[in-house]
């Protein structure tokens, strides 16, 4: 939660030196920079995000990691000046690159901290407490960093150095580095990457994240035209998105105990199609923020149980590798999503556009339903669910 505090606090606090000047430029332009920034970062150093996380013992890279984000964040002290302006955009690529690996890095940390079964409540809790704590240090940062930015600066270096301290303090193995010696070839990762419930995973959280990235355009662009909001509608949409994120981070553990993965997999599609279809043929812009907050709470579950698979089924030696794919290949489906939305806003009318997106989940809704999502019949049993459903029908004989 420090860490990811001092995070929010940094990149507010440079945004706000160096990037977030509020100009009457449209949701496009805002939307369109916002995904070249992701982009390259998630290109760039996805890949090398998963290596480190299996080649370097995760508690240290942990610890280190902050560290040095703490030291970054002091030397975007610099952008204060006119004259060495620049660095702040230089200490914000790295931060940025710093933020994936590290995030890699814990994620997989916690499939060796709690049993496969726990794993949905873990990603869940761990997902809701970076809400929070991008909450606080939004918070801090608009009230500290507004008038003094070097303040706000020196408090999320603070903040990352105290989470390096906490680090260091686990006693308990976090995996790889020495916990992962034999060599791992590529065709083995490549095994892994084609198996049943890596592939179900990966293809349903990607297939899901590309149309919710053709929703959040289309829809950004229609509060634009509608409101005349500019630059603060895309705001808008993405806080709504937010706000149904966090809700579905909530409600993850809860479906997870009593469906199992398919089931969630068919829900998530299903819903999503439901509200986009009903904003497509009301098209109305209040009604189009609601349907992107009940897709990103069905998109929120869906992801979290997919990250529990990949967790779950992936071999200790290159875990980090496995899971930085799947990170990579669900946000640049995303990216493209967002690209295809903007282009086809441009040809396509908001209800067509929204339309096509509505046909594309119920068709995943039905392939999903029919796919091998790699489960044996011994394995649905052991599913909370199941086991209930059995015991019930033992008690009724």
């Amino acid at each position: 939660m420090l860490s990811q505090c001092g995070d929010a606090l940094t990149s507010l606090t440079l945004a706000q030196i160096m990037l977030f000047t509020f100009t009457d430029a449209p949701s496009i332009t805002a939307l369109t920079t916002a995904l070249i920034i992701s982009a390259v970062p998630l290109i760039l150093v996805g890949p090398l995000a998963g290596h480190l996380a299996d080649r370097i013992e995760r508690r240290n890279l942990l610890c280190r990691g902050n560290a040095l984000r703490g030291i970054l964040t002091l030397f975007g002290l610099f952008a204060l000046n006119s004259e060495t302006h620049w660095v702040g955009y230089v200490v914000f690529g790295l931060l940025v690159a710093l933020t994936r690996i590290l995030y890699t890095a814990r994620a997989t940390a916690l499939a060796q901290l709690v049993r496969r079964h726990e794993l949905v409540a873990a990603d869940s809790t761990s997902l809701i407490l970076s809400v929070i704590a991008g909450a606080i240090g939004a918070g801090i940062g608009s009230t500290v960093s507004t008038n003094v930015p070097a303040i706000g600066l020196c408090i999320a270096a603070l903040a990352h150095i105290t989470a390096s301290l906490l680090f260091r303090r686990i006693s308990l193995s976090l995996g790889g580095g020495r916990t992962t010696t034999h060599r791992v070839s590529l065709r083995d990762i490549a095994m892994q990457l084609v198996a049943s419930k890596t592939r179900f995973a990966m293809s349903a959280t990607a297939l899901h994240r590309m149309m919710f990235g053709v929703c959040i355009a289309s829809i950004a662009l229609l509060v634009d035209r509608s409101y005349h909001l500019q630059t603060t509608g895309y705001v808008t949409v993405l806080g709504f998105s937010a706000a149904g994120s966090f809700v579905g981070s909530t409600t993850a553990e809860w479906l997870s105990e009593r469906y199992p993965r398919r089931s969630i997999t068919v829900m998530a599609f299903a819903l999503a199609g439901i509200a986009i279809l009903t904003a497509a043929l009301v098209e109305h812009p209040r009604l189009g923020l609601f349907a992107i907050a009940l897709c990103a709470l069905a998109f929120q579950n869906l992801r979290i149980r997919s990250d529990a698979t990949i967790q779950a089924n992936s071999s200790k030696a290159n875990l980090g590798r496995l899971f930085a794919a799947y990170d990579v290949m669900y946000n640049i489906s995303f990216v493209v999503g967002c690209m295809t939305g903007i282009l086809a806003s441009a040809y396509f009318s908001y209800g067509q556009v929204l339309g096509i997106v509505a046909t594309g989940y119920a068709s995943c809704a039905v392939i999903f339903l029919k796919v091998n999502d790699g489960k044996r019949q011994d394995e649905s049993l052991s599913h909370p669910s199941a086991r209930l459903r059995l015991d019930n029908r033992l008690v009724g004989v």
